[in-house]
C-alpha cells in the first residue's frame, strides 16, 4: 500500500511540472493529435508546425503529452515533437518584425539625419550671406576712408600752399615797408627845410 502510494506520489510530483505549460510544436509539417494519450486511439486532427499549445497533462509510460489549442480543442500528441521554444516559422517571423523595427528606427534617423544636414547647410548659406555682406560693408567702408584720407591730403595741401602764400605776403609787405622806409630815409634828407621866423614883440 505505501509503495503504491509512493509510486503514485512520485508519478504526480513527475507529471506536476508539465501541467498547463507552454509549448511549440517542431518544425514538422504537422503532427497527428490522438484522442488518447498513444497512437492506439483514434486521429482527431492535426496540428500545423510552429503552432503554440498548453500542455495540460502528461503520461511517461507513451510519452504523450495532452494539449490544448486557442480554439478550445484538444487531444494527445507525441512529447518529442513539444519543444519549449518558438519554431523557425515563428522565429522567423519574431526575425521579420525585429527587422521592421530596425529598418523604421533606421529610416527615422536617416530622416533625421538629413534634416540636421538640410537645416546645417542652410545655416551655412545664411552664414556664407552674411559674411558676404559684411565684406560687402568693409569695401565700401575701405572706400569711404580711402576717399576721406585723400580729402585730408588735398585738405593739408591747400593748407601748406596757402600758408606759403600768407608767409609770401607777408614777406612782400615786409619788404615793401622796408623799401618805404629807406626811399624815405633817402629822400627826408635832401628836403631843404624852412627856417624858423623869430617872433619879435612889436
Amino acid at each position: 500500500m505505501v509503495r503504491t502510494l509512493s509510486a503514485a506520489l512520485v508519478s504526480l510530483v513527475l507529471a506536476f511540472p508539465a501541467l498547463a505549460q507552454t509549448r511549440y510544436i517542431s518544425d514538422d509539417l504537422y503532427v497527428f493529435m490522438h484522442s488518447g494519450p498513444s497512437n492506439q486511439y483514434r486521429i482527431v486532427g492535426t496540428v500545423n508546425a510552429g503552432t503554440q499549445i498548453n500542455q495540460v497533462d502528461y503520461n511517461q509510460e507513451t510519452e504523450y503529452a495532452k494539449i490544448t489549442l486557442d480554439n478550445g480543442r484538444e487531444g494527445w500528441v507525441e512529447a518529442k515533437f513539444l519543444n519549449r521554444s518558438p519554431g523557425l516559422a515563428a522565429q522567423l517571423e519574431q526575425v521579420k518584425s525585429q527587422l521592421e523595427k530596425s529598418e523604421t528606427a533606421l529610416k527615422q534617423q536617416r530622416e533625421q539625419i538629413e534634416t540636421a544636414s538640410a537645416d546645417r547647410v542652410q545655416q551655412i548659406e545664411v552664414q556664407q550671406q552674411q559674411i558676404e555682406q559684411l565684406q560687402a560693408s568693409n569695401d565700401q567702408l575701405n572706400e569711404r576712408l580711402q576717399q576721406v584720407t585723400e580729402q585730408n591730403v588735398q585738405i593739408q595741401r591747400e593748407l601748406d600752399t596757402k600758408d606759403e602764400s600768407v608767409q609770401m605776403q607777408w614777406f612782400i609787405n615786409g619788404a615793401g615797408v622796408a623799401a618805404g622806409g629807406l626811399i624815405l630815409g633817402l629822400i627826408l634828407p635832401l628836403i631843404p627845410r624852412r627856417k624858423k621866423r623869430d617872433n619879435q614883440w612889436m
